[in-house]
């Protein structure tokens, strides 16, 4: 197997996704695909309330070098903004230079042992502290915080009673266009600053993943 995301996107992503697929069987990862990118894959597993586990594997760009990463958070988008959020915990799985058949299929085993290991747990309650009492606050932790996450515990809410919507876009835009028009005071000026498109992108972004695991 050829670990690249080059040509042909489906036939790249199937074979990398090949390569965890004892993650995604046996250990109750997800393929979030909607969010992927032409040189990324990510996977989620839902641990707890917001909380979820996310593998990426990427191919980078420029020197097309392998790397995987897992994360521990609160629900959010699996990519590079993770960085920004301390409440997302980082472990670097593995990051070569070097052409590797193997690489992805042992970053899998690493994190296998890894779950088996409880080391989630312990990342998970790192992340509880740092969402509660941030190392570092900035801006994205305010946006996060007291915008994105009360916003979509609202639709989610608006969902309880139909889940299987959380997974469709169409409706999603619906309800989160309703809740967009209830908006008052600070919350009302922060997203219309965003807008209604760009809340609807992000907003659904979170009511995707928590579909998955539903």
């Amino acid at each position: 197997m050829a670990n690249r995301m080059d040509g042909s996107n489906a036939d790249n992503f199937s074979s990398v996704v090949a390569e965890f697929d004892n993650l995604i069987n046996n250990c109750d990862f997800k393929c979030p695909k909607k969010l992927w990118y032409k040189n990324l894959v990510a996977l989620s597993k839902h641990i707890e309330d917001i909380y979820y586990c996310y593998v990426i594997a990427r191919v980078h760009k420029n020197d097309g070098a392998l790397e995987t990463t897992l994360w521990v958070g609160p629900i959010n988008r699996p990519d590079d903004g993770l960085e920004s959020l301390s409440a997302n915990i980082k472990l670097q799985i593995g990051f070569t230079q070097e052409l590797d058949p193997d690489f992805f299929r042992n970053c899998e085993a690493r994190i296998i042992t890894l779950i088996k290991s409880g080391n989630l747990e312990t990342l998970l309650e790192a992340s509880k502290k740092e969402l509660k009492e941030p190392s570092v606050k900035n801006r994205r932790y305010d946006v996060y915080s007291k915008y994105l996450l009360p916003f979509f515990f609202n639709v989610r809410e608006a969902c309880r009673n139909e889940k299987s919507v959380m997974g469709n876009r169409r409706k999603c835009e619906i309800l989160i266009e309703k809740e967009f028009a209830k908006l008052q005071a600070e919350e009302e000026i922060f997203f219309n600053q965003l807008g209604l498109k760009g809340t609807q992108d992000k907003i659904f972004e979170l009511l995707y993943i928590n579909s998955l695991h539903l």
